[in-house]
């Protein structure tokens, strides 16, 4: 019954959400204008109209990073949280086998990456590092200082998501680099940002901030009812990849 009723949900909230649709992903039918209305629940949470991206295939995902860097384990988790979150709502959906390497990309083109995504200028030219990786999905992990983001960056649908240095706050704090990095994946498979500081996709134009995510004790904040019946909206249990 409560998937019948997250797929009911989801049909009433479809015409308030709007996607973005390069090449390698599918989006949901919608007649909205970009930009017009949020969907809001009855608790009062608002959920921002997004730009994101529901995938027509299951993704590879390929880590770049550092060599024993603690943050590996951490993408790891986060794809196995994304994954069981699709399993308990019955969304046919996964994401898909996750490789590493350590050749890692310049911290000063993810920053200015990090700029073009969050000013919505025209993105910078990936460097053949990046064109050449394997992977749908490239989580790369940084010592730069920038805001971490996701966006695709190819014109066959691939996406980066790029995190920022842990070293300093706020990913050096307890709790926070493990959603964060949850976050922008949540991003990759088609999310966009809510104003509740106690939900894990809680962003701007909220003033929701990583260092909310602190916490001795190690967990994930939660979604919102609307969110996961968008999920289960984006990707049905009869979802099949295309390719």
């Amino acid at each position: 019954m409560k998937r019948v009723h997250l797929i009911a949900r989801a049909c009433a909230l479809v015409s308030l959400f709007t996607i973005l649709s390069p090449a390698g992903f599918r989006p949901p039918n919608t007649n909205l204008p970009p930009g017009r209305a949020h969907a809001q629940e009855s608790s009062g949470i608002v959920h921002f109209p997004n730009r994101e991206r529901s995938w027509d295939r299951i993704p590879a995902i390929m880590i770049t990073a550092q060599e024993n860097d603690p943050r590996i384990r951490l993408v790891h988790d986060a794809v196995e949280f994304w994954n069981k979150t699709f399993a308990e709502l019955g969304a046919a959906f996964r994401l898909g086998p996750v490789a590493e390497t350590s050749e890692t990309l310049p911290a000063q083109f993810l920053a200015t990456m990090s700029d073009a995504v969050l000013s919505r200028k025209p993105l910078p030219d990936p460097p053949e590092t990046l064109r050449a990786m394997k992977g749908d999905l490239i989580v790369a992990l940084s010592d730069g200082d920038f805001i971490s983001f996701s966006t695709g960056f190819t014109k066959g649908g691939r996406v980066i998501v790029g995190i920022r240095s842990d070293r300093i706050p706020p990913l050096a704090l307890p709790n926070v680099a493990r959603n964060v990095i949850a976050h922008e994946l949540g991003h990759a498979i088609g999310l966009g940002h809510n104003n509740d500081p106690t939900k894990l996709m809680c962003g701007r134009p909220a003033p929701c901030r990583p260092d909310k995510f602190r916490s001795n004790v190690e967990k994930y904040f939660p979604l919102t009812e609307v969110e996961k019946a968008y999920l289960l909206m984006i990707y049905p249990p009869t979802w099949t990849p295309s390719r």
